[in-house]
């Protein structure tokens, strides 16, 4: 059997990591943001968002998501260029990327399965989640890894599940894929025919039908649950 994780919510505290950098990026720049603390990132985090989704969406490209989160931002003060708006995002990523941090149940589910095929399915682009894997110490644990930006196909499209379990040389009945959202992770790669968990941290309403977990330390009970219905 084939284990496929999500990186961003599910392996690396992508919530946490960006907090920090958008408090830091406020602070730079206080006389532009002057909203509390919860306010700023709130916007930052719907801003973000929106346009992230236009990329996974093709409408923009990587570096292009960014400048358009920053030039909205600044909108009511002032009009960025590309080239302001690069160098200002510049100063977030900075931040971004030394805020990085594994959840505290990744080391030891990774290594309760370091004899399993372990592979990662994620969106985003290539270069960067790559680059998270590589500086939390993680990359090793996986044979296979599908970025959304290697192939511009995006959860929850079937397609990028496909392309990994053919990747992996497995078929998608042969591979367990588990991440944090509801609607991308879980029932996107149930429709792919991958058997999901869904990684439910925040404590939402269960669904039915849905195997969830709400923390990787449950994943090898959950997996032999399966194995026994198998």
């Amino acid at each position: 059997m084939m284990i496929f994780f999500d990186v961003d919510g599910t392996l690396v505290d992508h919530k946490s990591a960006e907090r920090e950098a958008a408090l830091a990026f406020q602070k730079e720049y206080r006389e532009v943001f002057p909203e509390t603390p919860d306010g700023f990132v709130n916007r930052w985090q719907t801003v973000a968002e929106k346009h992230v989704r236009r990329y996974l969406a093709r409408e923009l490209s990587f570096q292009g998501q960014r400048r358009a989160r920053l030039q909205e931002l600044f909108s009511h003060h002032t009009a960025l260029s590309d080239s302001e708006a690069d160098e200002m995002f510049h100063k977030y990523l900075r931040q971004y990327e030394e805020s990085w941090r594994l959840y505290p149940d990744v080391m030891p589910c990774l290594n309760t399965f370091s004899r399993q095929k372990l592979g990662i399915i994620s969106n985003g682009d290539s270069k960067q989640q790559r680059q998270k894997l590589e500086t939390l110490g993680i990359a090793q644990y996986f044979s296979t890894v599908v970025v959304s930006g290697d192939i511009g196909i995006a959860k929850p499209d079937p397609l990028i599940f496909h392309a990994a379990c053919k990747a992996a040389g497995c078929s998608p009945n042969e591979c367990l894929f588990i991440g944090n959202d509801l609607d991308i992770d879980a029932k996107g790669s149930i429709s792919a025919g991958l058997r999901g968990i869904w990684l439910n941290r925040d404590g939402h309403k269960q669904q039915e039908g849905i195997p969830a977990i709400s923390s990787l330390e449950e994943l090898k009970e959950i997996i032999e649950l399966h194995n026994h219905r198998g």
